[in-house]
């Protein structure tokens, strides 16, 4: 493979950021991908892509939170765990998942848990309880948001109690 010049790396980096939002890492493990072997000649690939606003942390996470939110039916947790994997500051994370509230949290979590409903099968109410919570719990969603969408769902008649 050819290696690219800082130009044209740049030039690549720029198009791949113009398409959809990216963050830090995602950037410069595309440059590494790239042949782009010199951590500087990255560096300063990222650092102008910043000053032009083609790479923005705070924009990407909270793209990142609205997409993985609504689409990907992910919980709080899931999403600051990737985001924190993606090398976000944790004040960055924090300030995007402000955009979901417990109550937008509550009734994703009854929706996702209405449809999942169906298709467990468990030997008793703590059985199926129990199910259910893991799967909420390996979606990201908050153990007490869960309790709580599990307890409107069925009118508190499963439950470990």
């Amino acid at each position: 493979m050819k290696e690219l010049t800082e130009k044209e790396a740049y030039n690549k980096a720029a198009l791949y950021c113009s398409h959809s939002e990216h963050c830090i890492s995602e950037v410069c493990e595309k440059l590494r991908q790239w042949g782009v072997a010199d951590e500087e000649v990255r560096e300063h690939i990222v650092q102008q892509l910043q000053a032009e606003k083609y790479i923005d942390e705070a924009r990407f996470s909270h793209a990142f939170v609205h997409d993985k939110f609504h689409f990907n039916h992910w919980g709080r947790q899931k999403i600051a765990l990737c985001l924190a994997q993606k090398r976000i500051p944790s004040n960055l994370i924090a300030k995007a998942l402000e955009e979901v509230g417990d109550d937008d949290s509550l009734q994703a979590a009854k929706e996702l848990l209405a449809a999942k409903l169906p298709s467990i099968k468990a030997a008793n109410g703590y059985e199926l309880y129990a199910k259910l919570m893991r799967f909420a719990s390996g979606r990201g969603i908050e153990m007490e948001i869960a309790r709580r969408a599990l307890e409107e769902l069925t009118k508190g008649e499963i439950g470990c109690e």
